[in-house]
């Protein structure tokens, strides 16, 4: 519409008025207009030991911590994966005072969570980003190749993006533990889990990042199926907690 349309309807409909109406409707704007402002003011304002009106901003959060993940980041296994899951945990150890954001999607791959997580974790201005895609690509076949391919345009857009954030990167348990992975052949899956691991390790050198590796330090699956949830394959609310564990553990073993 051409501005000076505009300024027809908009005569138009004031004409439609009485010039009783125009008044009323003119005080009810001086007399609540000004209220109104005083009132939003006030609210955001706080006395000062002197008197005076001081503004108060929103505390800036110390940290800002980004999980990028499938369905075990997301929180699946859990009755309520929002607190339950094991970044929320680990967010949790690392105080307060931190924005949290989960990225996590159940079902994803390291493909999905290239074009789908990663622009969001960038533009997050993330100072802490961890980083577990892998279970997903090896329950679909997905070839070392194409894996690879994948996590390390991941790993270099973040790199590029966010040179200062601090990356974790956690690597392939044994899944060979897990009750769902009883079916699959398990010196193939063995086998996938070396090629995948070995892998991981040489993108978390090129990139500088740092490996949770899970392979060594969750061995404790074989001896505590109390981890796993009903189905099986994610781990339940206590197994996210002890995952968690591993994370801030790891952390704190390399500031």
């Amino acid at each position: 519409m051409q501005p000076q349309s505009r300024v027809k309807q908009t005569i138009g409909a004031f004409s439609s008025y009485t010039r009783r109406q125009v008044l009323c409707y003119v005080c009810l704007v001086v007399f609540f207009v000004p209220l109104f402002v005083a009132c939003t003011s006030i609210s955001d304002v706080q006395p000062s030991s002197n008197s005076s009106l001081v503004v108060q901003s929103t505390p800036k959060s110390r940290l800002t911590y980004v999980a990028i993940g499938a369905s075990d980041t997301f929180g699946i296994g859990t009755d309520d994966p929002q607190t339950e899951s094991w970044p929320a945990d680990l967010a949790g150890k690392l105080g307060t005072d931190v924005r949290f954001i989960n990225l996590g999607i159940p079902g994803v791959d390291a493909s999905g969570a290239l074009h789908s997580e990663l622009p969001i974790a960038i533009d997050s201005h993330p100072d802490l980003i961890t980083i577990w895609l892998a279970v997903n690509d090896i329950a679909d076949n997905v070839s070392v190749t194409e894996y690879s391919h994948n996590l390390d345009a991941v790993l270099q857009q973040l790199h590029a993006a966010a040179p200062n954030a601090r990356i974790a990167m956690a690597n392939v348990p044994d899944l060979t533990l897990l009750p769902h992975f009883q079916s699959f052949d398990q010196q193939s899956l063995r086998n996938k889990i070396v090629a995948y691991n070995a892998l991981i390790a040489t993108l978390v050198q090129r990139y500088h990042v740092l490996l949770i590796d899970l392979y060594k330090r969750w061995t404790d699956l074989a001896t505590h199926p109390e981890y796993i949830s009903d189905d099986g394959f994610h781990p339940n609310a206590i197994g996210y907690t002890r995952l968690a564990e591993i994370f801030y553990q790891v952390l704190q073993e390399n500031k």
